[in-house]
């Protein structure tokens, strides 16, 4: 049997590509190591070619490539296929089969053979921002776009287009209505403010600080059927630890909710207890529920109000809530809470709702808001129907897991994670699978699979789209140059 296996796996490499094939083999049951791991995964049908290092030890390698009746081969240890092949190799079937064959000292092991088994389309694009890792300097801080059926990027905006001399900008919180371009906004902090935003595919620049409101809006949430998006109105401050496995911690020293009203370019209070930091809101798909996040703590306001959140970070919890909504009123019901993280000495951020309105992915750590920094925040999900919730064990590593955004189908999930380095997130991807699990995840393809341990940008906020933007960063650029419209204050609606 295992002579024939040997024979048959010649006879592929003899009628894929004519390279030198071995006279003979060694069959191991262990996986090849590579890099990226794409080993046993599910992928998108219309993801760019999975192009990885092998890192076995070797002279020579070969990896085959098959699907179906279409084989294909490569040479080295680069495993990369242009991406005309590898659509060929996605027409041949629905798993892509892959043997990788490694040279040494005259002998030839063939790995046992992995897959990718093709599933659901995810959404074409991808945008987000690239960070260096400095947390004083943005000046090479860009939002960018990925097509993800490709490896082609384009800068959606760069804050280095606008700045007076040793002023600039720092751009943030990019967003988009249901997954669609022509209603998005991002917001341009120090020089030239404001917060920039396509409205029906026109350029507006609005300040959404008022007198009644302690900020401009910071994390937003576009209501899907209405025009209003939700946002929190946040003052933090970010501080450097020199003696804490989590280096950087960015915490709330106030936090509201507001509610701008697009057409008539006002905002009114959601939430605003002055003993509660409110943050990161996100609406269900029908519009008449808006999740949070909240944290009780009493502090007194003043100069001394930074250092002593700065002590009590530890002890910072935010729990899960969410409060009814009438969009076509505009009135709100009663804030209901729906986990009480802080009793289990936990603390719950981002949360975001499923297309079809039935599961809510969250991150959890032990204290504060701002996850992207903590080692020890996971993945979790909530079934919205019964309130069940559970560890994403199979998605989670023992590193960040923090920024999350699911496809406008429902069947992917994108996040942020530190789990390579320890130092630099990069995007991966997962699968819903129909019982309610997830794929084992693994990172969006490059061109070089090398690009991971290259690359000293981080990826954050990552976001789905079905389209591309089409405003240039030029027309950004020209319109963030002029002065921000201000928007009026209105009262509180309730029901």
């Amino acid at each position: 049997m295992k002579h024939a296996l040997i024979h048959t796996l010649a006879a592929l490499l003899l009628i894929s590509c004519g390279a030198e094939i071995p006279g003979s083999s060694s069959e191991t049951q262990s996986l090849p190591s590579i890099f990226p791991d794409y080993t046993n995964i599910t992928i998108p049908s219309n993801i760019a070619p999975m192009n990885f290092r092998i890192q076995e030890p070797g002279e020579k390698f070969l990896t085959v490539f098959t699907s179906g009746s279409t084989q294909m081969s490569v040479k080295g240890d680069i495993a990369s296929l242009k991406e005309k092949d590898w659509k060929r190799l996605k027409n041949g079937g629905n798993t892509i089969d892959v043997k990788v064959l490694a040279l040494n000292s005259g002998n030839w092991t063939a790995f046992k053979t992995f897959s990718m088994t093709l599933s659901d389309e995810i959404d074409p694009y991808v945008s987000y921002r690239l960070i260096p890792p400095s947390v004083v300097t943005y000046e090479r801080l860009t939002i960018s776009q990925r097509d993800l059926t490709s490896f082609r990027e384009k800068v959606i905006y760069a804050n280095s287009m606008v700045q007076n001399g040793d002023d600039g900008q720092c751009i943030n919180c990019h967003h988009f209505r249901n997954w669609k371009t022509d209603n998005m906004q991002f917001h341009a902090r120090q020089y030239l403010g404001g917060t920039m935003m396509v409205v029906e595919g026109k350029l507006r620049k609005v300040n959404l600080k008022t007198d009644s409101t302690i900020s401009a809006g910071v994390y937003p949430a576009w209501h899907p059927t209405h025009d209003y998006i939700a946002y929190s109105t946040n003052k933090t401050h970010q501080s450097i630890h020199t003696a804490d496995h989590n280096r950087i911690e960015v915490a709330d020293e106030e936090s509201d909710l507001i509610l701008y009203d697009i057409k008539a370019n006002s905002v009114s209070i959601i939430e605003n207890d002055s003993d509660r930091f409110e943050c990161f809101p996100s609406w269900t798909p029908d519009g008449r529920t808006l999740y949070y996040v909240a944290a009780d703590y009493k502090a007194p306001f003043g100069p001394e109000r930074e250092d002593r959140i700065f002590l009590d970070s530890h002890e910072i919890k935010y729990n899960l809530y969410r409060k009814p909504f009438n969009p076509d009123t505009r009135t709100w019901g009663r804030s209901e809470l729906v986990i009480d993280a802080a009793s289990m000495d936990r603390s719950i951020t981002l949360p975001r709702i499923s297309p079809d309105g039935r599961k809510l992915l969250f991150s959890m750590g032990e204290y504060g808001v701002f996850h992207i920094w903590h080692k020890d925040a996971d993945l979790y999900i909530m079934d919205i129907a019964d309130g069940t919730s559970r560890p994403l064990t199979e998605v989670n590593s023992d590193n960040v897991e923090s920024y999350h955004s699911w496809s406008s189908n429902g069947k992917w999930i994108i996040f942020s994670t530190r789990r390579e380095d320890g130092a630099y997130t990069r995007l991966y991807l997962s699968h819903l699978n129909p019982d309610g699990s997830f794929s084992k995840p693994f990172t969006i393809p490059q061109r070089n699979p090398d690009f991971n341990r290259d690359f000293l940008l981080s990826f954050n906020i990552p976001e789905f789209t079905t389209e591309p933007v089409s405003v240039s960063p030029r027309e950004f650029a020209s319109f963030i140059k002029r002065e921000a419209q201000p928007v009026s204050y209105q009262s509180k609606k309730e029901e």
